[in-house]
């Protein structure tokens, strides 16, 4: 059987160089990152320009690719700043430059030559003659709009020749993405310079404007009231389509992510990328790699307005709250060959006994029941282990870098 004649890059979120690693071990073709400034995701994290130069590097020596956001706002006071960083990073080799704002986009083409310019889906790209209108003006890639029909998605690749990226996978916003004012308004955090308050999942009270103040509480199940709140974006099902259609990119949300999320949702998009590649992306792998979604906390998934015919299903948004059918409980720290196991940095408190659900880079998921576990400061067997401990467990057999661990919530 002939493979897939083209098969979308593999775009993958970091916040820091630790997430990288995990993005790029897991099977990541790129990686998206921020600085301490001008990008999207501001609050905690992202990269000084030491780390960047170094997670350049380390992704560069396995193959993948770095994109820079600076997709905030420019405010006219804020260009000498912006164009200060731009400055400071000439030394180092990102291979893209990702921004919404017009004057961002020109100053990038100015000062950074030669470095892709992308453009993010906060500039709301919803046809081709925009796509156009930014080749024009020297840019490699839009990632469009989230708010875009497949449809529309076609007609686009059909009409422009250059790089085309979509979102696959991860938190929707209810507003048009870089239009939402409501974090500004209720709390003086501007979500269009990376400080989002997330004022969408907050939980909100009725008032009859007669009756100012008489508040009535919403309830549409008994945890509460979603007025606002949206589901996931998952794309696995529709990522043949995606792929068939011409996307040269698939992109996942995620930099404020552990571990855990970044390192599943890579290795989960890029077996089902390899499957297509070989034309055995059947029903059964898509069921398999679905089910292996709910390893990670996640709101119940959508299709989102790409493809979902069945408007109930956008507005049915009851029970948006996080899924929880398994615990991230550690890091591989190392391997013990006295113990022959491995050496975990524990993130959340687990007990012997527990049944551990091992996911390595490349590799099915391995299942292993705790039958000794020791403290690694001292070697002395422990019955439980807590956060920021370093514990070994015995017995495993070896275990890969960058393995990731759960238990099964409430089972053990």
């Amino acid at each position: 059987m002939s493979e897939h004649k083209k098969i979308p890059e593999l775009l993958v979120p970091a916040n820091n160089l630790n997430i990288l690693k995990y993005a790029v071990n897991y099977g990541a073709d790129a990686v998206y990152a921020g600085g301490k400034d001008f990008n999207l995701r501001s609050i905690r994290g992202n990269f000084t320009f030491d780390e960047l130069k170094e997670g350049v590097n380390y992704a560069h020596n396995h193959g993948v690719k770095v994109y820079f956001t600076l997709n905030s706002v420019i405010f006219e006071n804020e260009l000498f700043l912006f164009i200060r960083y731009l400055k400071k990073l000439r030394n180092i080799d990102i291979d893209g430059i990702i921004v919404s704002d017009f004057g961002a986009l020109e100053l990038a083409r100015e000062l950074l030559p030669g470095k892709g310019i992308h453009i993010s889906t906060q500039a709301n790209v919803n046809n081709h003659k925009a796509v156009n209108f930014f080749k024009r003006h020297g840019v490699k890639r839009v990632n469009l709009a989230r708010e875009i029909s497949f449809l529309n998605l076609k007609s686009i690749l059909k009409n422009t020749d250059i790089e085309i990226e979509v979102f696959v996978h991860g938190a929707l916003c209810i507003s048009y993405s870089g239009r939402c004012m409501l974090s500004k308004y209720m709390t003086g955090r501007d979500a269009n310079k990376g400080e989002c308050a997330h004022s969408c999942r907050w939980k909100y009270y009725l008032m009859e404007e007669e009756r100012q103040n008489m508040f009535f509480q919403i309830m549409q199940d008994k945890n509460g009231t979603y007025i606002y709140n949206s589901r996931d974006l998952c794309l696995l099902g529709k990522l043949k389509s995606l792929a068939d259609a011409g996307v040269d990119a698939v992109k996942i949300e995620g930099r404020m992510k552990t571990e855990n999320y970044v390192g599943l949702t890579t290795w989960i998009y890029r077996k089902a990328l390899d499957y297509i590649k070989k034309n055995k992306y059947t029903k059964k792998e898509i069921a398999y790699l679905t089910g292996e979604l709910d390893k990670c906390s996640h709101r119940n998934f959508t299709e989102g307005f790409m493809f979902s015919k069945d408007r109930s299903e956008l507005e049915n948004n009851d029970n948006v709250g996080y899924i929880n059918r398994y615990r991230f409980i550690g890091t591989y720290m190392g391997f013990s060959d006295k113990f022959n196991g491995p050496v975990i940095s524990v993130k959340n408190q687990f007990y012997r006994k527990e049944v551990l659900d091992i996911l390595q880079p490349g590799e099915n998921p391995v299942i292993f029941k705790i039958k000794k576990m020791l403290s690694a400061s001292d070697e002395n067997e422990i019955e439980r282990a807590n956060p920021n401990d370093s514990v070994i467990i015995c017995d495993v057999g070896n275990i890969s870098p960058f393995s990731i661990f759960r238990t099964k919530s409430g089972k053990f």
